[in-house]
Parts: structure tokens; sequence; C-alpha cells
């Protein structure tokens, strides 16, 4: 997993990455549950933060496969809707070919 903005990112790399995120999300949520200390919950903030930010490269990169802008990311935020495109990203086949956002990931060269 990088942390960029830019290129395409197929359904196979985008899925493992997801679930990537959630476990290590579900890990560190699980050891600072019942924790007082204030440096741990800072770590858990910074830690918090580089997760969202990383998911949010998955998704856009992923958006751009299916040539589309990295704006559509804020569908999100709509509750329901968001997660109905969750869906839709994690099953949708990506553009065959180039598109503006780059070359198909799934041809080799």
């Amino acid at each position: 997993m990088t942390l960029t903005f830019e290129g395409r990112l197929n359904r196979q790399p985008y899925i493992i990455g997801y679930l990537t995120v959630s476990i290590i999300s579900g890990i560190i949520t699980y050891l600072t549950k019942d924790s007082t200390s204030t440096l741990i919950s800072i770590f858990a903030g910074i830690i918090g933060i580089l997760l969202c930010a990383v998911t949010l490269s998955l998704i856009i990169r992923r958006l751009h496969d299916l040539d589309k802008s990295g704006w559509f990311a804020l569908i999100f935020i709509i509750p329901l809707i968001g997660f109905l495109f969750s869906l839709y990203l994690m099953f949708a086949k990506g553009t065959d070919g180039s598109n503006q956002y780059g070359a198909d990931p799934l041809i080799r060269f």
C-alpha cells in the first residue's frame, strides 16, 4: 500500500488494502479501548489519521480505475448510500485499457 492519490487500482488490491486497514484499525481499537493513558490515546489518534489517509488513497485510486473523479469519495459521507457505493467499488470492473488517470493496472508490460 502506498500513500498516493494518483494512478489506478483494480479490485483485488483495493479489497486487500481495505481489509488490511480494517484489521489494523480493529486491533488498535481493541488494544486501546480500556486505556486511560494520554500517550496511548495520542498514539492511537496518529495511527487513526494515517489509516484514514491510506483508506482515502485506496478509494481515490479505485475511483480512478472506474474513470471517475476522486471527488466521488464524498459519497461516503451519506450513510446508506456510502455503504452501497463501497459495494460498487468492490465489485465494479475497472475501465478497460487506459483512461485519463493512467494505464490499465491489469495489463502487464
